[in-house]
């Protein structure tokens, strides 16, 4: 059996226990008295799920807290969508959203809107940054819209990308992160494998609105590491203790060669030390895995990445699906669970 036919056999298993217990809990005999205990209540929040978490093609995810509550993965163009979104209550049961971005800017067009990442600026207004063909179609660049709900609809009113190093490559793979002082900044990647060149995670602070850039750009690492290939992509810092994790792919992202990298600093602005080998490779279950984004529930920090099917890298169809494994800080050491099918215990 296939290990796409085992996760799906998995997935039905979970929920038709679940489904069973649920209507053992409605009715028949046996079922008056007191409300479930805490214990009951814990049991059922530790219970285990299985990856992947949305088995269709979902590339480039992150994840963030809804306004109501609830959770919001926005990922890669698809599904009809510029900018895919699924809504879940569990982060592990999704479903399929509306189009975050249903109008693109009068200077980009449809195709390849790619790594959108949203974040809350402030009460009531929502920032997404994402990639997309700018007005040289041969390229892409990095715009940011505005919205009143973190699923949109976002609003790109800019007359021009945010950032577009047209003589790099392009400009993509938008990071937004704020500082707990609330400074801004935007990380992201010059498109620099699609022309021969090297490829660079940069840095740039951002206003008070996050709309604009301001200063200069610094470059922070490039691919120099043999496992790295040809590029380096898709950043995402996370602040732990003081210290700043840079987690970045690295590689072509059609290979199982594809990983996720690692990079710390003591500041946001660098300079960052990299960890020699990747945190996370593929292995008999996913092949690929990478562009990833963390969060933290409950005090754990998690990991949502996409990963290949093995034997099934590259189509659109599965394409890359949409995984969860469990992160954890020891000083600078970052560890990963590995890609997991049967995962022991729920976000």
């Amino acid at each position: 059996m296939s290990v796409r036919a085992r996760a799906r056999r998995a997935l039905v298993a979970l929920v038709s226990g679940v489904l069973l217990g649920t209507a053992g809990c409605q009715g028949g005999a046996g079922t008056t008295g007191p409300a479930p205990t805490p214990d009951v209540e814990q049991e059922s929040s530790t219970m285990g799920f299985t990856n992947p978490v949305f088995d269709q093609n979902f590339p480039d995810p992150m994840i963030i807290t809804a306004e109501d509550g609830s959770y919001l993965a926005i990922a890669t163009n698809g599904n009809g969508s510029n900018a895919q979104t699924l809504t879940s209550d569990d982060l592990v049961t999704w479903r399929q959203g509306p189009d975050a971005l249903p109008d693109l800017p009068s200077w980009s067009s449809p195709g390849k809107v790619w790594a959108p990442e949203a974040i809350q600026h402030s009460e009531g207004r929502y920032l997404l940054y994402y990639t997309t063909r700018a007005p040289d179609p041969e390229i892409q660049c990095v715009g940011v819209a505005v919205a009143e709900r973190a699923g949109g609809p976002y609003v790109d009113e800019r007359p021009g990308p945010l950032v577009c190093e047209e003589d790099q490559g392009g400009s993509i793979d938008a990071h937004p992160f704020t500082t707990a002082d609330g400074t801004r900044y935007l990380y992201w990647k010059n498109d620099g494998n699609a022309v021969g060149v090297d490829t660079w995670i940069s840095v740039q602070q951002l206003d008070e609105s996050g709309t604009e850039l301001v200063g200069e750009p610094r470059r922070l690492f490039k691919q120099d590491l043999p496992w790295e290939g040809t590029l380096v992509e898709g950043p995402f810092l996370w602040e732990h203790e003081g210290r700043f994790h840079m987690f970045y792919s690295a590689n072509s992202y059609a290979s199982p060669d594809y990983a996720v990298g690692h990079a710390v600093a003591d500041d946001p602005l660098g300079p960052f030390t990299k960890t020699p080998e990747p945190i996370m490779v593929g292995n008999d279950v996913a092949a690929g895995p990478g562009h990833c984004a963390l969060f933290e529930k409950d005090g754990r920090v998690w990991m949502v990445y996409h990963a290949w099917y093995p034997g099934e890298v590259g189509p659109d169809y599965p394409g890359r699906t949409m995984w969860l494994s469990e992160v954890t800080f020891d000083g600078d050491t970052v560890s990963v669970v590995p890609p997991t099918v049967d995962y022991p215990e729920r976000p």
